[in-house]
């Protein structure tokens, strides 16, 4: 894989991950969406919806026409064109079928990226959100050059608090009452941390 640093996108000496990268992982790929997975992303969400609202906020305004799916997409390309944000979906590896998404996100300060992820309704409780992770952290810390990922969650989304328990990631804090749920009622934050030079040496990835 190239050698990529986060220090060097953020301050634009380089160019981010090809809009074509792909990883695939022992049952997954994952890609940036094309616009031609609009309907399979439309029918992950639409058939998830009581299992999404409780914990994401988006979740609230679905569901939508395909052409606002498709305009989504769109966006979630110039994103990860320009090295803003990198939004995968999760695919079985036949690519059939569109069985959620994950994200890197830049928002958790230098050296660092957010991981956030969503799976459809019908496909959890396999281990597939933990597969998904575990490839993105690593892709966070091999290709980037991170030093820290963090996957902050609601402590009531037992799921996916979870899943960096299992990667080996330490729970840093709790912040109370910090934000809203998707109902608009306080909620508190779970902040995990994973180091780059600890989780490569466990070979969660």
């Amino acid at each position: 894989m190239r050698d990529y640093s986060v220090s060097q996108w953020q301050n634009g000496e380089m160019t981010p991950p090809a809009i074509g990268d792909e990883i695939r992982t022992a049952r997954l790929l994952l890609r940036c969406k094309r616009l031609s997975d609009a309907p399979l992303l439309k029918r992950a969400i639409d058939m998830s919806l009581d299992h999404l609202r409780p914990w994401m906020p988006w979740a609230m305004h679905e569901p939508s026409e395909l052409s606002a799916i498709e305009a989504r997409i769109a966006g979630f390309q110039r994103n990860f064109l320009r090295g803003a944000d990198w939004s995968y979906g999760i695919f079985n590896a036949a690519e059939t079928e569109l069985l959620g998404g994950a994200a890197l996100h830049p928002s958790v300060g230098p050296d660092a990226l957010e991981l956030g992820y969503w799976l459809r309704a019908d496909s959890t409780g396999r281990g597939l959100a933990t597969e998904a992770a575990a490839a993105l952290t690593e892709t966070a810390f091999s290709v980037f050059g991170v030093s820290r990922v963090e996957i902050h969650c609601d402590p009531k989304n037992l799921r996916s608090a979870r899943i960096p328990e299992r990667l080996g990631y330490r729970l840093v804090e709790t912040l109370i009452a910090n934000t809203l749920n998707p109902a608009g009622e306080a909620r508190d934050t779970m902040v995990w941390a994973a180091e780059r030079a600890a989780f490569l040496a466990t070979g969660c990835g």
